[in-house]
């Protein structure tokens, strides 16, 4: 079950896809448990995705969860979101640390 926390937080975090909020995204992001780990996002990286949903997409207008898998120490939460060019619906999951509920893993596919 998706909390109402984990809601608020996921729509907040599609929605900061928008080319303007990097550093707000940041801020809802865990460290990488490794420090070694370079599947950091950059801020280059984030720029590309925004103009890809954009120019592709379009604009944001709906987000529906589709479902949740619970993980040993994480949540993955399932999403759908409606795009104002297309039909077809995108696909986000999005990974919780259980604990402190910051964003683990982003995966976004249409």
């Amino acid at each position: 079950m998706i909390t109402d926390r984990e809601t608020e937080l996921a729509e907040r975090l599609i929605k900061l896809h928008d080319g303007r909020s990097y550093r707000e995204l940041q801020e809802l992001s865990a460290l990488p448990k490794d420090p070694n780990d370079d599947g950091k996002i950059t801020e280059d990286m984030y720029l590309d995705m925004c103009r890809d949903i954009e120019n592709e997409m379009g604009a944001l207008e709906s987000i529906e969860s589709i479902d949740c898998l619970p993980r040993n120490e994480s949540k993955l939460t399932l999403w759908k979101a409606k795009y104002s060019k297309s039909d077809i619906k995108v696909f986000w999951a999005i990974g919780f640390d259980s604990e402190t509920l910051k964003v683990q893993d982003v995966m976004v596919q249409w």
